[in-house]
């Protein structure tokens, strides 16, 4: 009996054992992944720029989509939330794309397009300015 118990026991061992043999590491956290969203939720997008910092731009919540806010949020780190400053500024309209058009290691501008709503689409660009510590309108 007390060698039964023996064998079930060391066969037990090395069976728990042996799943943990091919078990892979743990990958580090990344950065989250925010996609660009244009829909009836509203606009939303995540730029890396040059130097490591992040840019989201995002329409006002819950406000409507032809017209309201626009905030351009600036972070050294968006995995831990390392934020620096931020713009906001009136639109009419909703934002049809954000561009880097110049992406520096000291400065980056941002290029921010709504078109109105009705029969006109009238088309509309805002550009921000970014530095290491600041964001401004242009």
């Amino acid at each position: 009996m007390y060698r039964t118990l023996l064998i079930v026991t060391v066969i037990a061992a090395l069976t728990a054992c042996s799943v943990n043999i091919n078990k892979s590491k743990a990958k580090p956290p990344t950065a989250p992944v925010v996609k660009q969203t244009s829909s009836s939720e509203g606009f939303i997008q995540s730029i890396s720029l040059a130097n490591g910092s992040s840019i989201i731009v995002a329409e006002g919540r819950l406000e409507p989509r032809s017209i309201g806010s626009i905030s351009v949020k600036l972070y050294r780190d968006l995995y831990v939330g390392d934020f620096i400053a931020a713009v906001n500024f009136a639109r009419d309209g909703t934002i049809v794309k954000a561009v880097l058009i110049e992406n520096g290691l000291d400065k980056q501008k941002l290029s921010i397009t709504t078109v109105t709503a009705g029969s006109g689409n009238y088309l509309a660009s805002q550009l921000v300015c970014v530095t290491s510590n600041d964001i401004t309108l242009c």
